[in-house]
Formats: structure tokens, C-alpha cells, sequence
């Protein structure tokens, strides 16, 4: 796993860039950093007093809670966990980072309907974190969208819900849409959903591996280091891996396991040896920040499309969506109640 020392080394050399333009080291170097960061955000945007004062509803207040605490960790925690390659601490990064990419996409506007959450979701069956399919994409929400996350995800729906009656229509889409002149990406992840709805494992294993050379040509990020860090590390490509065992055990026994450096076979070994274990919560926040744990374990609801006046198309009611999570956060009882400074002491011997 030489990428994993690939992704420190671009990632330390991002934060010294950032520490001879600015004067501060960002991405933090350390836990200590990570935390006065989280300090810093919390005191400015997301105390009570500022919340009562900008009159914030709780909406709003799940949405900056993702947006502006929740997204600091996932290249933190890669950095971090990639130091030793602990692989059950891999599985709770993943678990952690992709759980609060789904949410805040699901509260923040895009335009879009539910099917931009599919490289998020791939993610997270890198985990085997599936429960999020019956949240982020339902059963009957299929997508008018014509590319490949709107293809993929109808095919899902009719793989994973048993939608028969509608697979006619969703593998009409998928072959129309490789007419297409597409990407190796595109054209490839549609493969690998048509493969896996037929059981060929031979058309699933060539997609498999086309993907992963895919990967490294993709635009991950508009920053060059952080491009080169996401392709180090294609958990979306462990999560389709992943799916079909989800789908069928036998089909996934004969699978072969890519041959890719941004692949870790060592991962997929190690899951297979623990029984393929479920990530969980890899960082717990401090208890003023208790807010953002809450969010973490509260049931999550289902997303929905409505129609805007600006356009024709379907799109997700992200304040209905925001509106359901403030209320399941609300049933969510606080964290056991520690000081703030044993809390973080603890969390630092964790990971030491």
C-alpha cells in the first residue's frame, strides 16, 4: 500500500504551502491542530449565542454543522489513519467522511436530483455502510437524468429493490446511453451496473479494472495536491466491488480483485478475514460540538424530489430533507456527559 505514504507526502506538502503563503498549516499537521481548527469554527459560526442572535433555525443549524465542522476530517483522518494503515480505523474514516457527505448533499442545494450522492454512496459501501441506500435512494425514485449517475442509480434501484417491472425501461436508458461517445469512467461504471445486473463476471472484472485506470484521469479536485491525494485511495471503486456481495455472495466469490495501486487488496483481505464489518464513528467531538455526534446517530430520513418553477425537471427537496434530519436529531438523547479537555485527551490517546 505505497499509496498510502504517497497520499501523507502530498498532503504534509499541501500544509507547508499553506503555512509559507498564509502562516498556518492547513490541512492540520496533527491532532492538536485538527482540534484548535474545530475550536476556531465552532467559537465563530456555530455557538448557542450565535445561533440565537442570527435567529438560526435548526435547519440551518444541521447545515452548517456538516458544512463547516463535519467536512474538516476526511483528509485529516485519511492522513492520520494512513500512518500505520490500521485497517479498522480505514473503515471508520470511510464510514465517518462518506455518512457526512451524503447529509450535507442531501441539505445543500445543487440543482440536482438524488442521483449526485452516487460516488458519495460508492463510498460508503466501501465500508459496508448499505443502510444508506434505502435513505439516498428509495425504492420507486428513479432519475430522468441521462448521465451516468442517473443511469447507474436506476439500475440500482431495480438491482437492490427487485424493481423488475421497471428494468426494461432503466437497461433501455443504459444501452442508449453507451451509444454515447463517454469517458472510460462513465461508460465503464454503467458496465459494471449492466454486468452486475446480468451476473457476468467476466464483463464485471474487465469494468473493474478499466475503472481503476479511469480513476487517475479523473478531476477529483480544481487543487492539484488534493487531485493527486483522492486518486490515491478509489474507495468508490472498493463500494462497487463491495455492492456485489451486497447483491449476490456467489457472484461475488468469483469476482477477481483489481490489480491497481489505488486499489488496496490488503483492505478488501482484511475484510474478508473480520467478516466484512461495518465502519462506525471514527471521531467523537468534544461536548460543546456534541451537536454534530447527534447528527451522526440520528435516524436519517428518506430523500425526495419536487419540482421547481424554474425548471421542468425533478429536483431533491433538500429543506424537507433538512427539515426531517433537525427533527430526528432532536430525539437524539446528548452524548455521555465528559469535560471537554478529558474528551479530547481521550480521543488523542485513541489514535496515538
Amino acid at each position: 500500500m505505497k499509496n498510502t505514504q504517497k497520499y501523507r507526502k502530498l498532503y504534509l506538502e499541501q500544509s507547508q504551502e499553506s503555512f509559507e503563503k498564509w502562516g498556518y498549516y492547513d490541512p492540520p499537521r496533527n491532532w492538536e491542530e485538527f482540534e484548535q481548527n474545530n475550536i476556531k469554527v465552532f467559537r465563530k459560526y456555530l455557538t448557542k449565542e450565535r445561533f440565537k442572535e442570527k435567529q438560526t433555525t435548526p435547519e440551518i443549524q444541521v447545515k452548517l454543522y456538516l458544512g463547516l465542522l463535519g467536512d474538516n476530517l476526511e483528509h485529516f483522518g485519511f492522513f492520520t489513519v494512513f500512518d500505520k494503515n490500521h485497517f479498522e480505523e480505514i473503515n471508520d474514516v470511510i464510514f465517518q467522511t462518506s455518512r457526512n457527505k451524503l447529509l450535507s448533499r442531501a441539505t445543500t442545494a445543487s440543482g440536482t436530483d438524488h442521483t449526485l450522492s452516487l460516488m458519495d454512496a460508492l463510498s460508503a459501501f466501501s465500508c459496508n455502510d448499505f443502510e444508506i441506500i434505502d435513505s439516498f435512494f428509495p425504492k420507486n425514485l428513479f432519475s430522468d437524468d441521462v448521465y451516468f449517475p442517473g443511469i447507474c442509480v436506476n439500475l440500482l434501484n431495480v438491482i437492490y429493490h427487485k424493481q423488475t417491472t421497471s428494468a426494461q425501461e432503466a437497461l433501455q436508458r443504459a444501452d442508449k446511453f453507451l451509444k454515447k461517445k463517454n469517458t472510460t469512467w462513465d461508460k465503464n461504471i454503467v458496465l459494471y451496473f449492466l454486468a452486475l445486473y446480468h451476473r457476468d463476471v467476466s464483463e464485471a472484472n474487465e469494468a473493474l479494472q478499466n475503472l481503476c485506470t479511469a480513476y487517475q484521469k479523473m478531476e477529483h479536485s480544481v487543487m492539484s495536491i488534493y487531485n493527486k491525494m483522492e486518486k490515491c485511495f478509489a474507495t468508490e471503486i472498493h463500494g462497487l466491488y463491495r455492492l456485489a456481495k451486497l447483491i449476490d455472495e456467489e457472484f461475488f466469490e468469483n469476482l477477481t480483485i483489481p490489480k491497481h495501486h489505488c486499489f488496496f487488496q490488503e483492505f478488501e483481505l482484511w475484510h474478508k478475514e473480520n467478516n466484512y464489518p461495518k465502519g462506525k464513528i471514527f471521531y467523537t467531538y468534544p461536548q460543546e460540538m456534541d451537536y454534530l455526534n447527534r447528527i451522526y446517530r440520528a435516524k436519517i430520513p428518506k430523500v425526495t424530489l419536487k419540482k421547481h418553477k424554474s425548471t421542468p425537471k425533478l429536483m431533491k427537496d433538500v429543506e424537507l430533507f433538512a427539515q426531517e434530519l433537525a427533527e430526528s436529531v432532536a430525539l437524539v438523547p446528548p452524548s455521555e456527559n465528559l469535560n471537554p479537555l478529558q474528551r479530547i485527551q481521550m480521543q488523542r490517546k485513541k489514535h496515538q
